[in-house]
């Protein structure tokens, strides 16, 4: 009986060890030293350090007034790389998006 119960209590001690060691991962790090600028109707982003990725994302106003503000994403890119987004209007903000 004790030999059953030291078996058993060897057997949830890996266990739960192998959990741990599973459910455990690598820090992870936005993108780093990141820019952002516009030219004409296109806005861009560009980081070139850190890991992840990162997107442009335009705010302005809509060629069509009726539409109001609008806002507009790039696609996510990673590091090292360049997003890019065409407006349909004017531009009034360009933001950088991190993602881990």
């Amino acid at each position: 009986m004790a030999r059953n119960r030291l078996v058993a209590a060897s057997a949830t001690a890996m266990l739960t060890a192998s959990l741990l060691m599973v459910s455990t991962s690598p820090a992870q790090a936005a993108p780093t030293n990141c820019s952002r600028w516009q030219s004409g109707y296109w806005a861009y982003s560009k980081c070139t350090s850190g890991t992840g990725t990162h997107s442009v994302t335009a705010y302005g106003q809509h060629v069509n007034p009726w539409n109001g503000p609008w806002a507009v994403e790039g696609p996510r890119v990673g590091v090292g790389e360049t997003s890019a987004v065409n407006f349909p209007g004017t531009i009034q903000q360009v933001y950088v998006n991190l993602y881990d």
